[in-house]
């Protein structure tokens, strides 16, 4: 049974996700997504899963095999109009009680106003390489 839970802001939803992770709290995660068959979760070195379901048990799977996760969100940048929202982040992450930080991660979150509040819709998350050496005028792409 999906949850009835209304977030009347893109930041709410943001917020009740990264809160109902860091809980393992599967229900509280599943509350903010669309209940639509066209949303999408790509977890790092991962297939992208789409549909509620299979997010569902992608997230089932990572918070039963795994300790208490805490994210550590940097470089957040959120881009706004009047139906959708999308938040840019760096994140680190750490988990159960290593001291030291797995990451970074890249993450896009994509929210959607819908007449039940806003829902998250597409969570990608991708390992960041980090050192890359670069010159004045250059970009790594690949």
């Amino acid at each position: 049974m999906k949850s009835q839970a209304f977030f009347g802001s893109p930041d709410d939803c943001a917020r009740a996700f990264y809160d109902a992770f860091a809980q393992a709290d599967l229900e509280a995660l599943m509350s903010v997504w669309a209940d639509d068959e066209d949303i999408c979760c790509a977890h790092p070195a991962a297939a992208p899963l789409y549909g509620y379901a299979a997010v569902r048990s992608g997230w089932e799977a990572i918070l039963r095999g795994s300790a208490k996760m805490r994210i550590e969100m940097r470089e957040e940048s959120w881009h706004r109009t009047i139906g959708m929202v999308t938040l840019h982040a760096i994140q680190w992450i750490y988990v159960g009680d290593e001291p030291q930080p797995r990451g970074p991660v890249f993450v896009t979150n994509v929210f959607q106003r819908e007449p039940q509040g806003w829902r998250l819709v597409v969570h990608h998350a991708s390992p960041l390489q980090t050192g890359l050496q670069t010159g004045p005028g250059q970009v790594v792409l690949h």
